[in-house]
């Protein structure tokens, strides 16, 4: 006999505040010393950005693995990759080293931020020859098309004069030749997890778009835009491949288009195929409710987030299932949400305001969700 009502809990992460996991676990705390017979699922989920790995292996299980990497400014940094316990797959965030989030505001600098420690990771974890590997490509301060990430797997980026080039976007300007790796044999199948469809270059690229969020001023932009364009042509050139203005190559400052460009990496949403690894089709098709999550719903959200994937997903499998979302702040201006949204809730609503903080967040959702269990669910 099943319970009263089946609810999966599947946030993001709140960034800054809590991990997916610990969102997920304190959502159904919250539901369940409410209403002990709710049938809850706990399925952290997210979109490629921050967290993709955490998520991922809490559906794939195995470990992690901490070494030291270059942060995207060439700094000494502990970063972490997940295998599984079959060490059958690898998984990755590229923004636990290469991520704006290791960086001041005033460190910020398109210019000279690299995707090294990124490729740093990808070399350590072929050390146990993983099949394939998931790279989640979200959070990133970088901007220099992934060259610094292939350059740490043994490309070669070289100026007319045959020296290397400057990592970053800087030294792009001065690149005339690319020179692969004698072996890449020992590379699987990369599968990129986008969390923006954006292309590498023009005016929803890579530079225009989110150069601006990475310290870049609007001359700073032009110069990033100059430089993407003339890898772009060398690659076309030395490679005979043209992925500039494909779907998502856009990603973590072009570092899509790199893995794409240089091996042969598949791109996909990151938000679809964390639903596909965590059987979301099979789980919801018998849902009351979803409760997903983020810390900031805007509009943002619609290009790829978790919230809008999950209810577009139960649209798809189970219109029936309504969808509730929660997060740290909401955007005013947010129209036409999909129909199954039946709520959209600030997870400091139901605390006294000198409790709506950052470090509160746990605790703070725990309660929201007590809230939904006890004054908004209906009795079922």
């Amino acid at each position: 006999m099943r319970l009263i009502m089946k609810i999966i809990v599947a946030p993001d992460s709140f960034k800054n505040s809590m991990t997916a996991k610990v969102a997920t676990e304190h959502i159904v705390a919250g539901l369940t010393k409410a209403r002990p017979n709710l049938d809850c699922v706990p399925l952290p989920i997210a979109d490629g950005g921050e967290g993709t790995m955490v998520a991922l292996m809490s559906h794939l299980g195995g470990s992690t693995h901490t070494l030291e990497v270059e942060d995207a400014l060439g700094r000494s940094i502990k970063a972490q990759f997940g295998m599984t316990k079959d060490q059958k797959t690898a998984v990755i965030d590229m923004a636990s080293a290469s991520g704006i989030e290791h960086l001041k505001t005033a460190e910020l600098d398109a210019m000279k931020t690299s995707t090294f420690g990124t490729g740093q990771l990808i070399k350590a974890c072929l050390q146990y020859g993983p099949e394939k590997i998931f790279i989640g490509v979200g959070g990133s301060a970088t901007n220099d098309g992934g060259v610094g990430a292939a350059m740490a797997l043994g490309y070669q980026f070289l100026d007319g004069q045959g020296e290397s080039i400057q990592l970053g976007n800087v030294g792009l300007k001065d690149l005339e030749k690319i020179v692969k790796p004698q072996n890449m044999s020992s590379i699987p199948p990369i599968f990129v997890l986008n969390d923006v469809g954006n292309p590498l270059l023009g005016e929803k690229g890579a530079s225009k778009i989110f150069g601006p969020q990475k310290g870049a001023t609007p001359e700073n932009v032009i110069e990033l835009e100059n430089n993407l364009k003339h890898l772009s042509k060398i690659v076309q050139k030395k490679l005979h491949t043209n992925y500039a203005n494909d779907w998502g190559t856009g990603g973590a400052g072009g570092l899509s288009y790199g893995l794409k460009s240089f091996f042969n990496a598949e791109l996909d949403s990151g938000i679809d195929k964390v639903l596909e690894i965590s059987q979301f089709e099979k789980l919801c098709q018998d849902a009351n409710y979803v409760i997903t999550g983020e810390g900031a719903f805007d509009t943002q959200s619609r290009n790829g987030k978790v919230p809008f994937g999950v209810a577009s997903a139960c649209l798809k499998w189970n219109p029936s299932c309504q969808v509730i979302v929660l997060a740290g702040k909401i955007a005013p201006n947010l129209t036409n949400l999909p129909k199954n949204i039946q709520l959209v809730k600030n997870i400091n609503d139901e605390v006294p305001i000198d409790k709506r903080t950052l470090q509160n967040g746990s605790a703070n959702i725990q309660e929201t969700a007590r809230w939904l269990a006890t004054d908004y669910l209906p009795e079922k």
